[in-house]
């Protein structure tokens, strides 16, 4: 009997802990799922995009607080709290000065040299920054005397309200990596920039990716160019981007590939081109200063209107809107009402116009397109698409120059060129550099593309010692090209000298000073530790990584160490052998060689492409075979066995520090405790203006709270009938003397908590009259409803008495006693409430007697569910389980009255039988009637008749294991 209910117990505990280890997975799935999420974030001068991507998810563009796909990229410091996008464009009119915009390309922009008003990338008149630079470089718009925020603080502010929309359309989640776009051009320093910028606004992981080469990675996703059924296997594209503040042409190379067995595309980035002399901003300019001057001339007295930010605002606004308009349309009304000193003004304006008036801007189309041609080693006549991406493409006078340019340039016999737009020119760099995150990390399952980059940039490497005293040969340098232009981007380099000093690694960009590595440790080791060895080997290796910054990954000074080992020779018999052999010496070249080993391997492995055995052991481990035989005799008659020295070299790693240097050098990416400020900054920044927000929540709630109180007891009839004369009188005044408390200095001073308190106090008083003047109102209808539900309650019982006759009595019973104790109760507080006032608390709520009603009406719709189980026919003999002994078959009359019971209370709830385990106080455990004399009984016999069964069976089993080897064996 302790057997058999052990074994029930543990397979009760068994159970348990498979459905915990069950709902522990299901759980760690769910983590798994969404443990990434990645944010690809558009850049651009006028407008950001960002899109996100999980696991399981579609790509999707986020929406702003405007439900607008796109946001201004503009941060306003006017307000007590920053305002961004389309808020901070509002606020420019009021507060021009303290509002940034179109500020991205300024990032990492070198100001040497350059002073006052020339350091403004915009009209001064239509943007009255104040414009500083600070001791990194970096440009600094002043908010006053001794406050102003970098150009990267500001970009980080705004990614930082990028990355909070995210979260927003992620439902919370926090992003885990990111991708920003910048312009091909972009250099080392301008990168950088953008990095320090998404570190200050705390994006995890940050990396970077060309705007175009993002909208080329898009368009890839679509291609077929598998060969087959007719399609083409490669496809030479043009890509055309015009944006705000500039423009940029690249050539791709798309070929069919295959990807565990499945047709994809390989793409490959030829070549870009830029130019900053054509955007659609700029076209915006020259129209809104056409119009000014237009204004001014119809308007003389009036032409100090040059001096009115607001009004310049209001002009550039209607430009960008003339603008789209006469993309679509000949003409253009272009009207702002109220323009200056309640002046309206108004034009039309002829395309044709506007085109003249932008003739000097649009001759500037073809440069790019020229550079990019050039870089790829490509012709206009070896395309076979162009696509139109960006903001500015659908300026009519762009398309028909850029149509033009290409079939001029062309044979005359070739196809003819369409102007393509098979992606969302707008958004799809945001959705590519979310797809180039996604394409490059372990975390996703996207269809593969191959895609290459490269850097239009050259660089450089200039080795000095980094201490002359170190240096016997004064004047000591070394130079090594590391990466040419048009490098594929991951691209890897290792560089090799003999050198027993300090180094100074200086990196040059097209022949520019930008960053120093200070290389140390290989003199204090040459002089220390290993000072009697030969001078070591430094070995240097440099990665263009994918957001094309070189970057120093490791440098390592190598000495060689020879060492004598001894080795045993096998025993030779009856002579003396004498081996010998050559020394195989391998000396370091010469004090300062340096060589340059580099690899183009595909960009996802990195290959480096070069060979070192040494390198490529542990540290004192490597060796490499020289040395020569000394001593080498056997002696044959002693049969002892001869022994050989070897001279073996070891190679001593010693890992040199690395540290950045960027003295002298300007613009400078942010120092340690710059970036720190920086983000100490924002967060303080985000609290306030967090603090800001509740206190201005809590002033509205407080204020509107004033008027709706107002207006409930000065108009709500139930409010007057509820309430005395005496009470609305205190009330009103209380709500005019916080009203007044409003306007005055202590409450502009106030924080949410007093706001809140204020309003919790007014509360006390009003909704208590606001309560019973409801329930006044909805106690009329309660009648009605007591008798819908009764009636349905009556109707039920009596369907359940007459058809489901299997239902207990007692659950009718149970029903109908609910029923008659809530008419007793209804009748009592009824007759309570009439004798009550209107003014004094109502004896039962509204909300009591539905609570009870729903009560009711949820027990008779219970006997309904009820199902009728026929009672299973037993037999005395049905598998012989009513011979056991004198326990256990169904004609036991004990055993007759369990099932009996047991049958009955499934019949009386269903098939669930909650009432029958509600009757054993532990069912892991047994608990109750399984401890009864009977049970216990009847345990003992199915313990007895289980024993005697599987001891004859395992008997059986050890019979015939012992048989002889030769003896065959049956299955059973």
């Amino acid at each position: 009997a302790i057997q058999s209910r052990g074994a029930c117990e543990r397979a009760v505990d068994n159970m348990a802990r498979l459905w915990m280890l069950g709902s522990a997975i299901a759980l760690f799935s769910v983590f798994v799922t969404i443990d990434a999420f990645l944010l690809g974030v558009d850049l651009g001068s006028q407008y950001f995009k960002a899109a996100v991507v999980a696991p399981g998810k579609p790509f999707e563009v986020v929406h702003n607080q405007h439900s607008k796909r796109k946001t201004p990229t503009a941060v306003s410091f006017h307000e007590k709290v920053r305002t961004f996008g389309d808020d901070a464009l509002a606020s420019a009119t009021r507060g021009a000065k303290k509002t940034p915009m179109f500020f991205p390309l300024q990032l990492g922009r070198n100001l040497t040299g350059v002073l006052g008003a020339d350091r403004s990338w915009l009209p001064k008149q239509w943007y009255p920054w104040e414009l500083d630079v600070n001791t990194s470089g970096s440009i600094v718009f002043k908010m006053g005397e001794d406050l102003g925020y970098t150009v990267e603080e500001v970009t980080g502010h705004l990614l930082s309200f990028a990355k909070g929309l995210a979260r927003e359309a992620a439902d919370g989640i926090s992003v885990t990596e990111a991708v920003l776009t910048v312009p091909s051009q972009a250099s080392f320093l301008q990168r950088r920039a953008v990095l320090d910028a998404a570190k200050i606004a705390g994006l995890p992981r940050p990396h970077l990716v060309h705007e175009t080469s993002a909208a080329a990675l898009q368009r890839a996703l679509d291609l077929d160019l598998s060969g087959t059924n007719g399609t083409r296997n490669e496809s030479l594209v043009l890509f055309y981007n015009m944006g705000s503040r500039h423009v940029e042409a690249c050539i791709v190379d798309y070929r069919g590939a295959t990807h565990m067995g499945k047709s994809t595309v390989a793409m490959n980035i030829l070549g870009c081109g830029m130019s900053e002399g054509l955007g659609g901003h700029l076209v915006d300019m020259t129209i809104a200063e056409k119009m000014l001057a237009a204004f001014q001339a119809k308007h003389p007295k009036l032409a100090d209107i040059a001096g009115s930010v607001r009004a310049l605002k209001k002009l550039e606004k209607e430009s960008m809107g003339a603008k789209h308009v006469l993309s679509a349309n000949k003409e253009a009304l272009f009207r702002v009402e109220s323009l200056y000193e309640d002046t309206d003004f108004s034009q039309q304006i002829k395309r044709e116009t506007m085109e003249e008036w932008c003739a000097d801007l649009f001759a500037a189309f073809s440069q790019p397109i020229d550079v990019a041609l050039k870089t790829a080693n490509v012709t206009l006549a070896d395309l076979d698409t162009v696509e139109m991406i960006g903001g500015g493409w659908r300026i009519p006078r762009i398309q028909s120059l850029l149509s033009e340019h290409l079939q001029k340039e062309r044979p005359g016999d070739a196809p003819v060129l369409n102007l393509s737009q098979h992606i969302n020119g707008d958004e799809a760099m945001a959705t590519g550099a979310a797809f180039y995150g996604a394409n490059s990390s372990v975390s996703f399952r996207t269809k593969k593309i191959f895609f290459t980059d490269a850097t239009p940039h050259s660089y450089t490497l200039q080795l000095t010692p980094l201490n002359n005293s170190q240096v016997e040969e004064m004047g000591w340098n070394k130079s090594v090209e590391l990466f040419p232009a048009g490098s594929k981007l991951r691209a890897k380099k290792t560089v090799k000298l003999t050198a027993g000093f300090d180094l100074r690694a200086s990196l040059l960009e097209n022949g520019n000073h930008i960053i120093d590595w200070e290389l140390a440790g290989a003199y204090e080791a040459a002089t220390g530790q290993y000072v009697n060895l030969s001078k070591p080997l430094l070995s240097l290796k440099l990665e263009l990584d994918s957001s094309g910054i070189v970057q120093v990954t490791s440098a390592t000074a190598i000495f060689d160490e020879k060492v004598l080992v001894e080795e045993e020779l096998p025993k030779a018999a009856g002579s003396n052998a004498t081996d010998s052999a050559t020394n195989a010496s391998s000396d370091p070249s010469a004090d300062g060689n340096t060589s340059a080993d580099s690899g183009d391997a595909e960009p996802a492995d990195g290959a480096e492409g070069t060979s070192e055995a040494a390198e490529a052991t542990p540290e004192a481990a490597a060796e490499g075979a020289v040395g020569s035989e000394s001593n080498a005799t056997d002696d044959a008659a002693n049969g002892t066995a001869s022994k050989k020295s070897k001279t073996k070299i070891k190679k001593r790693k010693v890992t040199m520090t690395v540290l950045e240097s960027f003295d002298g050098i300007s613009p400078r990416p942010m120092l340690a405790e710059e970036f720190e400020h920086a983000v100490e900054k924002l967060r303080l920044m985000d609290l306030d203006d967090a603090e800001v927000r509740k206190v201005d929540a809590a002033k509205n709630a407080l204020e509107s709270f004033i008027y709706e109180s107002r207006d409930k007891l000065g108009d709500d009839e139930n409010c007057q009938k509820v309430s005395t004369e005496e009470e609305r009188s205190t009330i009103s005044e209380s709500l005019t003397q916080m009203e007044d408390w409003l306007y005055e200095d202590e409450a502009r001073e106030a924080n949410a908590s007093v706001l809140n308190d204020k309003l919790e106090a007014l509360q006390k008083q009003v909704l208590p009259i606001r309560a019973r003047a409801w329930e006044l109102e909805n106690r009329a209808n309660l009648p009605e409803l007591v008798e819908k539900v009764k009636e349905y309650v009556n109707q039920t019982l009596a369907y359940v008495k007459k058809n489901m006759t299997w239902v207990d009595v007692k659950e009718r019973e149970g029903v109908a006693n609910l029923t008659a104790a809530f008419e007793e109760w209804y009748a009592n507080v009824t007759e309570q409430q009439e004798k009550r006032e209107l003014t004094e608390e109502p004896a039962y709520s509204v909300g009591d007697v539905k609570r009870k009603l729903q009560k009711m009406q949820s027990e008779a719709q219970r006997l309904t569910k009820i199902r009728k189980i026929d009672p299973m026919p037993y037999s005395s003999d049905y598998g012989n389980y009513g011979k056991y002994g004198k326990y256990g078959g169904y004609d036991d009359p004990k055993m007759r009255a369990f099932y009996d019971e047991f049958y009955k209370n499934l019949s009386r709830n269903g098939t669930n039988g909650s009432d029958w385990f509600r009757n054993f106080s532990n069912f892991s455990g047994f608990g109750g009637w399984n401890n009864s004399e009977y049970m216990r009984s009847y345990y003992e016999h199915a313990a007895r008749n289980f024993s005697s069964n599987t001891s004859g069976e395992s008997s059986g089993a050890d019979s015939a294991g012992s048989e002889g080897a030769g003896a065959e064996k049956t299955e059973l």
